[in-house]
């Protein structure tokens, strides 16, 4: 974490912090508000951080000094770059949030005596739905001592309300406002010791699913929540033709290979009769339970786990040609769910060792249309993540990370359930003409428990939208059809955001499998300069301008003019999520992780040595002065 950079011998106080988040069907919008004065008399200076969901983007940052109000403007990276530079060198206060790797925000500031400045930060992202439930978490932990500290997160759903709690956190207050409302609040002069988890719970919509409208401006746009229960498909889960390949290369020797022997033993032993699986251990060779698929009775499940209870972690990593003896073992007749659970820890360097070469052989064997999700198991390097994740994202799958802690097997366990029972499969959305810019959440299969989330366009003089979503299930094909009466209401003021926020992490996950081309990444530019998502495409860039004193030598007030344009009225998209507040006194850089140094540093310094600070504010980071901060972000 950032540790404080200070000035002077005091620190500033926490007035108060504010975390308040509204979820609307899933879509989170979180505002932390925190006032700091220095009640010293000298100024000081403080860096702090938050840390903010991995899956979400931040849409605000607000600065209130001296009763005026400046808000930060996303603009193309580029150009937040170049006018970044040029305050810097000219000795203006302004500020650049940037994308890095990890899902840290971090921001400096200086105070005069007796100054008090009120920061805004905005961030936004879509819940998943998983085994049913929904999850929020608050980080509360900080090393700064805060008098006044609440928390509020409201909760609305098209579905009705059905469970809203907050697991191992007494002190919060949990209320039900209607049958699809519900908030919880939390209230305390100081801040707690523990997370603040709050998990809640919805009706699944009908069978054929909701569909929620909003229209602004002559634009229509619609959401389409489709997430059928057993009970509603009167049928269960189908079988499934599981593999697991699992790295046992020299890396994961001791605790590593004990963890995963843990994990996967429980979910051998949990695999229900009708399924079909084996175990494939690779290093620089490939150890497989068997030459086939086994069905999961108790017999085969006793054996498969002697099989890896025995076996001992050396050698190297031979990715390429575990996947392609997985691939081989699907029966493309079969009926049952093809699925590859693969975990590793490291990149390739054994066989092919060129992630791409391996993406395109499993592309390319992969006829059974299998689902891989990978397991990120101690992957600290961004590259062999982004390699694990696009072949899985590539392959009809997802990415996980998960690191080698005590509680690692159990989150494995977690994960592995969610995509464990396939309630419906190979569906296809078709809509009425019209409906225009579709963008899915979710994949061709739908596992119990979850949901999938189609949005889109239409024209505000459409009345009526037809829906029909085709699929597989346990007793054959199915057909969902219905027609939804068009019926726009402000509650729904969140789909354009939601649409926005999923069409931009769809087009990000298409550069993550395609790589960087100019079309996506002006699609994913221009969205996000619309409706203001800071993405690796986008930076926020916000100037504050000088102070010459409360006084000008006339003895009146002067007010200086903001320069890129008026202060920012109150942003009324802000609305309430999870974050982590750290700060320190101490005066030096306590962070684990290495931050670059700006190009533009050198420059900054020397204005550092020009320049004169305490007016309005000042902000530092690793060297560049003015206002700066810094967004680490995009773990995926």
């Amino acid at each position: 974490m950032l540790a404080s950079i200070q000035i002077g011998a005091a620190s500033p106080v926490a007035e108060y912090l504010k975390l308040s988040t509204d979820v609307n069907n899933g879509y989170a919008i979180t505002t932390v508000e925190e006032k700091l004065s220095n009640p010293a008399e000298t100024a000081v200076e403080d860096k702090f951080s938050f840390l903010i969901p991995e899956e979400a983007f931040i849409s605000g940052f607000t600065l209130i000094i001296d009763g005026k109000e400046y808000r930060a403007d996303v603009l193309p990276k580029k150009e937040a770059s170049e006018r970044f530079e040029s305050a810097a060198s000219e000795g203006r206060t302004a500020g650049l949030l940037e994308t890095k790797d990890e899902n840290l925000f971090a921001y400096a500031l200086s105070f005069e005596p007796g100054q008090s400045i009120i920061v805004k930060l905005t961030y936004e992202q879509a819940l998943k739905k998983t085994l049913g439930e929904y999850e929020l978490v608050q980080f509360l932990e900080s090393s700064r001592s805060v008098a006044n500290f609440s928390v509020t997160i409201n909760v609305n759903s098209a579905n009705q309300l059905i469970r809203l709690e907050t697991p191992a956190f007494p002190e919060a207050e949990v209320e039900y406002l209607s049958s699809n409302r519900g908030q919880v609040h939390y209230k305390a002069d100081s801040l707690p010791i523990s997370e603040l988890r709050v998990v809640f719970e919805t009706a699944n919509p009908p069978l054929n699913g909701n569909m929620l409208f909003y229209e602004n401006e002559g634009q229509g746009y619609m959401m389409h929540i489709f997430s059928p229960s057993e009970e509603d498909l009167g049928t269960s889960a189908m079988s499934k033709e599981i593999i697991f390949v699992l790295d046992k290369s020299g890396s994961m020797q001791g605790y590593k290979l004990e963890q995963v022997k843990d994990a996967f033993g429980n979910i051998i032993e949990d695999l229900p009769p009708g399924d079909y699986f084996n175990i494939i251990f690779f290093d620089s060779s490939i150890q497989s339970y068997s030459g086939t698929l086994m069905e999961a009775n108790d017999e085969q499940k006793t054996g498969a786990l002697d099989f890896v209870n025995n076996l001992e972690a050396n050698g190297g990593t031979n990715i390429n040609e575990a996947l392609l003896t997985a691939l081989g073992m699907f029966n493309l007749e079969s009926g049952r769910v093809p699925i590859i659970v693969f975990l590793t820890d490291g990149e390739p360097t054994e066989g092919v060792v060129s992630p791409y070469a391996i993406r395109q052989n499993i592309k390319d064997a992969n006829t059974a249309h299998v689902s891989i999700f990978s397991i990120a198991f101690g992957i600290e390097d961004e590259n062999n993540y982004s390699f694990l994740r696009a072949m899985s994202l590539e392959n009809n799958g997802t990415a996980e990370r998960f690191a080698p802690e005590d509680n690692a097997s159990e989150e494995i366990g977690g994960f592995y359930k969610t995509i464990s029972t396939p309630l419906v499969t190979d569906m296809d959305f078709s809509y009425s003409s019209g409906i225009s810019e579709l963008v899915n959440t979710g994949e061709k299969n739908l596992f119990a428990g979850s949901d999938t989330i189609v949005l889109g366009k239409y024209s505000s003089e459409t009345s009526k939208i037809q829906a029909d979503v085709s699929a597989s299930t346990r007793t054959g094909a199915r057909i969902f059809s219905k027609e939804f009466t068009v019926s726009p209401k402000g509650e729904n003021a969140f789909i354009p955001r939601l649409w926005a926020y999923t069409t931009i992490e769809s087009l990000l996950d298409r550069i993550e499998v395609e790589g960087e081309n100019e079309p996506l990444v002006s699609a994913v530019t221009d969205l996000a300069l619309e409706f203001e998502f800071v993405t690796p495409y986008t930076s926020l860039f916000v100037e504050v301008p000088e102070f010459s004193g409360p006084e000008a030598d006339d003895g009146e007030e002067t007010v200086p003019e903001m320069p890129a344009g008026e202060p920012a009225t109150k942003d009324e998209r802000a609305a309430p999520l999870s974050s982590q507040i750290q700060s320190s006194s101490d005066s030096r850089y306590e962070s684990n992780m290495e931050i670059e140094e700006p190009v533009e540093g050198e420059v900054a310094e020397k204005v550092a040595e020009e320049s004169t600070p305490g007016f309005g504010a000042l902000f530092t980071f690793s060297g560049l002065t003015g206002i700066a901060y810094l967004l680490h972000r995009r773990q995926r």
